[in-house]
């Protein structure tokens, strides 16, 4: 079995090329203004994106699976042509995933274990937009203020209860978890 901290060289360079673009997308159009927006951007979405499928990762991992991140070439390629299109008030994040299996064939996740791996990056996400948004309150530094909205927006994004995203998962386990994070992710998004 796999410690959480065991990484292959195709998943560091996926969740690299990941961050990039959505750092990119997060940024646009302010990136072409202010380049140094970019490594704003790069601290913040990289510490949500990183954050939140690490998150994944271990509880997967901590549950007895085999997990690994997978990016998403199409994903990335709809968040990148999404900014462009949208002058970056529209931002759509599906870079990847954190894809978890058995090590034994005959195990199979049970709905309580889907749950609590698609809930733990949510958790992740609203843990850093809590903690950032207190931070910028108290110092008032400006990226605080945008690490929190990243968190917040990824935690409210992934909540929606629709396909591969985190949200159908932690419906179908558990619908007070479910609405209780989402009520935690909009209250983050409106004092982010």
């Amino acid at each position: 079995m796999l410690s959480p901290w065991d990484f292959s060289k195709r998943e560091i360079k996926e969740i690299t090329i990941s961050v990039l673009v959505l750092s990119f997308v997060f940024a646009y159009p302010d990136v072409f203004f202010n380049p140094v927006f970019f490594l704003y951007s790069l601290l913040g979405v990289g510490v949500a994106f990183i954050g939140h499928e690490l998150s994944h990762r271990f509880v997967a991992r901590r549950l007895g699976y085999y997990s690994a991140y997978k990016m998403w070439t199409e994903g990335l390629l709809l968040a990148f042509i999404f900014a462009i299109v949208s002058g970056g008030a529209f931002v759509f994040a599906a870079p990847g995933a954190v894809v978890f299996s058995s090590y034994w064939v005959f195990k199979k996740p049970t709905m309580n274990e889907i749950g609590k791996i698609g809930v733990a990056g949510v958790v992740f996400n609203l843990s850093v937009s809590y903690m950032s948004i207190l931070l910028f309150h108290l110092t008032g530094v400006g990226i605080f203020r945008f690490i929190s909205t990243v968190n917040a927006w990824l935690a409210v994004f992934n909540l929606i209860p629709f396909g591969p995203l985190d949200g159908l998962k932690v419906f179908r386990w558990n619908k007070r978890i479910w609405i209780s994070s989402l009520i935690f992710g909009i209250v983050a998004l409106v004092f982010s």
